[in-house]
């Protein structure tokens, strides 16, 4: 994934100054993971419902024998 982000701001040309990036899988991961284990139960919850496309979520079952409903990725 590319991202471009500021990482400071020159006086001189009054404006940002801005990289761009790319992260791999495990650190998107990572990022990921870490703004999630900062929300409670109930904000995880609500920006889940807020951000994520209903066929795109499915609730775990951690009694099921077998595997997990599959579902398609779909763009929000």
């Amino acid at each position: 994934m590319k991202i471009r982000k500021a990482i400071g701001y020159s006086i001189k040309e009054q404006e940002e100054v801005e990289v761009d990036f790319l992260l791999d899988k495990t650190q998107i991961s990572e990022i990921v993971n870490m703004f999630f284990d900062k929300m409670e139960y109930g904000e995880r919850s609500a920006w889940i419902r807020n951000n994520i496309p209903e066929p795109n979520v499915v609730l775990v079952d951690n009694e099921s024998q077998g595997e997990q409903p599959p579902f398609v990725y779909e763009k929000g």
